[in-house]
Formats: C-alpha cells, sequence, structure tokens
C-alpha cells in the first residue's frame, strides 16, 4: 500500500495573482520516510515563481501516512498533481 496524504493544507495564492484568472497544474513528489515525515520538490513547477514558492511553503506542512509493505511501514516516492484555479 502506497504512501496516503493525511493533512493537505491548501496554497495561499498570492494577492497579485488573485487579479487574474489562472488555470494551471504543478505536480510535486513528495519522498516520505517510513515514519511519514516527507521532503517536497516540485518536478513540473507553474511558469509563476511567486506561485511557486507559495505552493513549496503550503506543501511543506504536508503530512503523510507511510507506504506499508508486509505490514511495516517503508519510504517511498509520490508525485502528486496540484490543480490551481483562480477564476
Amino acid at each position: 500500500m502506497g504512501a496516503r496524504a493525511l493533512y493537505q493544507p491548501l496554497p495561499e495564492i498570492p494577492e497579485d495573482l488573485r487579479r487574474r484568472a489562472i488555470d494551471l497544474v504543478a505536480v510535486a513528489r513528495f519522498h516520505v520516510s517510513a515514519n511519514g515525515s516527507a521532503e517536497v520538490e516540485l518536478i513540473e513547477p507553474t511558469p509563476d515563481p511567486n506561485l511557486n514558492r507559495a505552493l513549496m511553503e503550503t506543501l511543506r506542512k504536508w503530512r503523510f501516512f507511510p507506504a506499508m509493505e508486509a505490514g511495516k511501514p517503508v519510504a517511498s516516492v509520490v508525485d502528486i498533481r496540484i490543480p490551481i484555479s483562480v477564476r
């Protein structure tokens, strides 16, 4: 069984980006350890550096239940698509 996100806060969209319509998708890669802690990187960032910074701040707060193998927690890698939409 793969790792599952237990806590997934949504990013706060920077004020300057809220003034325009945005419909983007970023892809985050989480390296989840056996204890559920995670390191994250954007493997498909958005074109906007400010939005990427806001995303990373939020993604670092995510918490996981680790992957299980033969009933024991193991380290794993999870890629998650993060849709971003402002209308």
